[in-house]
């Protein structure tokens, strides 16, 4: 799955991430507001929905006949969200609200971003302010609103859906686009001196508000931030228009030491350590995964995650003690602890046994942490703080700074202000961790397998639209064991939809696949032990000779990262090219980058690491990490092409270290494949491979048949999956 291109400035740079789509029952109550295109453009014109509809009109009811007779239970899909249908008050009177609002405040505008007080990339609906206020459900954009204007700024992934769902008090920003402002470039373009930009510091990364200040100080426009206790002006008008969803409440779950290989004691240790290097007193996880990675916890707060709503910090703490030599001298050691700060309901016994005996914690709510920080830099604390991953509010408390004001120059004595050590931690999976993904893959390749064997059947007699495709999917996943959810809404793109990265199928308004079609499938799920991730596209007819060599050209970039070895120390960028060359020598190439971090049994995302053409990015791979191989090509209108596994580093034996020839006595890596589940034969064209490439593409099916095939209970699966693999025929 390819991750969003605009994830700040940080490691994952370079990707995109699928739209959260609406709800079946906002679909069809708000159709007429979302597909008439109302909205005014800046950065281009409204195209025109109703052709761009006119192959999608059919109705496609969900497979129950279908999916029963595949033995899958159709309701194990989860159902979609939609947190901007839970107002019955035209959205055009909660805009209203939201403006007298901030006139009462003194703010001549507001922003409101997608994110959470984590910045998730998939944040729970009771944080989802900007869906709410706009209409637009996208999973990137920023709204800006003034006493006349109300605009969304968003970027070309989002362009035709930004128009189908703003109504006519909104203007779309197309960002990216020539003449298309930025945020800063727009506010102070408009605003008059001395005017003032409120935010909500909880929702806005520490870098984006310091840029934004930076920016409108040029003409004395003043950037104010909320005080964290005062209320949001959209959390009014959402509370008034009735509906908000509530904060997330699931229960914290311990993530067993069988499959996070490490205690909690071990981490915070070696996590010690590292603030010791930094003089820091305190270290402030404030993303959700690292506190689940931290005090080995899971949860089911937030879409697509195993996550729970959290902050967490380590505090080391001086233990001096009386020295027995005459002269008396104090010797002092440091000892440090785990804070968790979470809501008291999401604890059950587990947990909580957990988080106080295991991990030594000490428990305070959720909301106390501004404080905490605040009081420990009043005692003259040293406080480490990822810019990158906190957000603003966090700064404020930990640099000491009033509520209103923003700090845009050197960080001050009392703050570390650079990467978290967690990420890179995270990032290098133990044995334990690599078990477990290692076997979640085995049974995520069974359940694709015979859920391909199924569609391969079924488009032979009948079209299968994008919904039933992910509807039955989910299913035969659903039935393995350990099976948690999806870990991302699953991308099922037929032809020209195949070709939108950012696809997501809508029921009655979406694509069907049929025996000529060719299908961009990216899908992957959470499972108790690991997380998944892989793309297929598929063709179970006859393709065209175009197709075939785009594929194949795709193929041999995919192999061509599979088969790389590099010396220890070589950052993601430098491979990115492998995955590039045979397109390049047709002149053709894809716009993402070709491979991000994975998470063990967390989020589909995760840094520091990746491949891709993002020169800034110098976090070399290194042994444990896991990545994506997911090089494409997509025909605007025609189809899509995408082939991922993922890979995890490891040490080519042999070829490095003292009895290797690299004169400075390297180590050198390469890749372990975790996906196995085949690649469709029809789609190649052999006698554009090489002999080795042949040879790749037959031992890996092998190696499929040999490692799923004993997992796939169906007879006709079995079948259909030695077809599939069997060698390529010149």
């Amino acid at each position: 799955m390819i991750l969003r291109t605009a994830w700040a400035s940080g490691p994952a740079a370079g990707f995109l991430r699928p739209v959260r789509p609406l709800g079946v029952a906002a679909r069809q109550s708000h159709l007429a507001v979302l597909m008439g295109g109302n909205g005014r453009v800046v950065g281009g014109s409204i195209s025109s929905f109703s052709s761009s509809l006119s192959s999608y009109t059919r109705q496609h009811p969900f497979a129950t006949a279908a999916a029963a007779a595949a033995g899958v239970s159709t309701p194990t899909a989860p159902a979609p969200s939609n947190p901007i249908t839970t107002t019955s008050t035209p959205r055009t009177a909660a805009l209203a609200q939201v403006r007298a609002e901030l006139n009462e405040r003194g703010l001549s505008a507001f922003i409101i971003p997608s994110g959470d007080p984590h910045l998730s990339e998939y944040p729970a609906d009771h944080f989802c302010r900007r869906a709410f206020i706009s209409g637009f459900d996208g999973s990137a954009g920023t709204a800006v609103i003034t006493p006349t204007q109300a605009l969304l700024w968003t970027d070309g992934r989002y362009h035709l859906q930004a128009e189908q769902q703003l109504g006519p008090d909104w203007t779309l920003m197309r960002e990216g686009q020539k003449d298309v402002p930025s945020i800063a470039a727009y506010l102070k373009e408009q605003l008059p001196a001395d005017a003032v930009v409120g935010i909500d510091p909880t929702v806005h990364p520490v870098k984006f508000v310091q840029a934004l200040a930076k920016t409108l100080s040029l003409k004395n426009i003043h950037v104010k931030p909320l005080a964290v206790a005062e209320l949001n002006p959209i959390d009014l008008a959402w509370t008034k228009a009735g509906g908000r969803p509530p904060a997330p409440q699931s229960p914290v779950r311990v993530h067993s030491l069988e499959h996070a290989g490490e205690t909690v004691g071990a981490k915070v240790r070696k996590l010690g350590e590292e603030m010791e290097k930094e003089k820091a007193d305190i270290l402030v996880a404030g993303t959700l995964d690292e506190v689940a990675w931290l005090l080995n916890v899971r949860g089911k707060d937030v879409p697509n995650c195993p996550l729970a709503v959290a902050y967490a910090v380590l505090e080391s703490r001086d233990t001096s003690s009386s020295s027995s030599s005459s002269s008396s001298r104090k010797s002092s050691e440091k000892e440090t602890k785990a804070i968790i700060f979470v809501e008291d309901s999401k604890l059950g016994k587990d947990a909580r046994e957990h988080l106080t005996h295991e991990c030594q914690a000490e428990i305070r709510p959720y909301g106390e942490i501004f404080r905490y920080l605040s009081d420990a830099v009043a005692k003259g604390k040293k406080v480490w703080l990822d810019p990158d991953k906190s957000n603003y509010a966090l700064l404020q408390a930990a640099s000491g700074l009033p509520a209103e004001t923003v700090r845009t120059d050197n960080p001050p004595s009392s703050l570390v202000s650079k990467p978290s050590p967690i990420a890179l931690l995270k990032a290098l999976k133990n044995e334990a961790e690599l078990k477990g993904m290692r076997a979640a893959h085995l049974r995520d390749g069974a359940a694709e397998v015979e859920f391909l064997a199924w569609l391969d059947k079924e488009v032979q007699a009948r079209s299968v639209s994008e919904v039933e495709i992910d509807r039955v999917l989910t299913g035969f996943r659903a039935k393995r064991e350990k099976f948690l959810g999806l870990s991302f809404d699953t991308i099922a793109g037929c032809g020209a939809n195949g070709a939108v990265i950012h696809y997501r199928a809508m029921e009655g308004v979406c694509g069907e696949m049929g025996k000529e079609t060719m299908l961009l499938l990216d899908s992957g799920a959470q499972y108790e032990d690991g997380t998944t991730d892989v793309t297929r596209t598929v063709h179970f007819g006859n393709p065209r000779e175009e197709e075939k060599e785009a594929f194949t050209r795709v193929l041999q970039g995919h192999i061509g990262i599979d088969t790389a070895v590099f010396p220890e120390g070589t950052p993601g960028f430098v491979l990115d090219a492998y995955a590039r060359r045979a397109l390049w020598a047709a002149g053709l190439d894809y716009a993402h980058g070709t491979g991000h971090g994975v998470g063990a049994a967390l989020n589909v995302h995760e840094g520091p690491h990746g491949i891709s053409s993002n020169f800034a990015n110098l976090i070399p791979l290194q042994v444990g990490m896991v990545v994506s191989n997911e090089p494409g090509f997509y025909a605007s209108g025609q189809y899509g092409i995408r082939i991922e596994n993922l890979l995890v580093v490891v040490e080519k034996e042999g070829l490095g270290g003292e009895g290797g020839r690299d004169p400075r006595k390297r180590r050198f890596l390469g890749f372990e494949r975790l996906t196995h589940i085949p690649i469709s034969k029809k789609l190649i064209q052999v006698d554009l491979l090489s002999n080795e490439e042949v040879e790749w593409i037959d031992k890996y099916h092998n190696e499929v048949r040999e490692r799923v095939g004993p997992l796939v209970t169906s007879p006709e699966a079995k079948a259909w999956l030695v077809e599939a693999t069997a060698p390529l025929v010149r």
